[in-house]
């Protein structure tokens, strides 16, 4: 079967690429400096396709392209966040041109990190992708390098990795009441260092899972999102665009 066109409001689109607020780009159109598949329209609320619609505001044609996926290795200091009084924020580290991004919708953080944490972190349009790849539902694994504050030793190891497979009881903090973490997986690298793999993305869940380990995390950098792998190349605050194979990989997981 083939794909459903995806249609946006036509004023939607105007303003999310920079044209002005909904109601200036309103007031364009209706006084005819918009045409569409090069007809000049008036009606604001007309339903187009982004995607293939050619659409030009005076001379100035919209460059519509599929939406936009960027991966990024995060470094500890910075937040989530679009703006922040005490800290850089992601997108601090980002180009204005690229911030600006908005075919589709806004540019969007996929799972957010903690403000001390580093690694792969994900930014897109795609509203839809961004829902399912972070809606408990679909269970994408997302695998982390953790370091420790004391040493684990062989006998707590297989005590750490039994306990996580069952599904841990963890506590409570800010903004989470305490409950049972869904089974994840424990791999251990050296007594201080180990992966942790889970589904679920609760507030601060890897932490919280140690915590009930009688542990602490020291560090955290997040190194997959489903079969996503970071780039080893991008440096501490570097990032790029994801390949079109690596949005297909992502598309894949979350399809059932």
């Amino acid at each position: 079967m083939a794909e459903k066109k995806k249609l946006e409001r036509l004023d939607k689109i105007l303003a999310n690429n920079g044209f002005g607020t909904r109601k200036e780009v309103r007031h364009i159109v209706s006084k005819g400096f918009v045409k569409v598949n090069g007809i000049p329209v008036k009606e604001f609320d007309l339903h187009v396709d982004p995607e293939n619609d050619e659409i030009a505001v005076g001379e100035k044609y919209l460059l519509h392209k599929k939406n936009t996926y960027f991966m990024m290795n995060k470094k500890a200091g910075c937040v989530c966040s679009a703006k922040s009084d005490s800290h850089d924020t992601v997108f601090d580290y980002m180009s204005e041109e690229d911030r600006q991004k908005k075919i589709g919708g806004s540019l969007a953080i996929v799972g957010r990190l903690d403000v001390d944490t580093e690694g792969l972190l994900l930014f897109t349009t795609d509203g839809d992708l961004n829902h399912k790849l972070t809606f408990p539902k679909y269970e994408v694994k997302k695998t982390y390098l953790v370091h420790l504050r004391c040493k684990v030793s062989d006998g707590d190891k297989a005590e750490y990795i039994r306990k996580a497979k069952s599904g841990i009881h963890i506590p409570a903090c800010s903004n989470d009441e305490e409950c049972d973490a869904k089974p994840c997986l424990i791999e251990f690298l050296e007594d201080d260092k180990c992966t942790i793999t889970v589904t679920e993305g609760r507030f601060h869940e890897v932490k919280r899972i140690f915590i009930a380990l009688e542990n602490e995390v020291v560090y955290l950098k997040r190194l997959s999102m489903g079969n996503l792998m970071l780039d080893k190349n991008l440096a501490s605050g570097e990032y790029r665009p994801l390949t079109e194979e690596e949005i297909e990989s992502l598309k894949t997981i979350v399809s059932n």
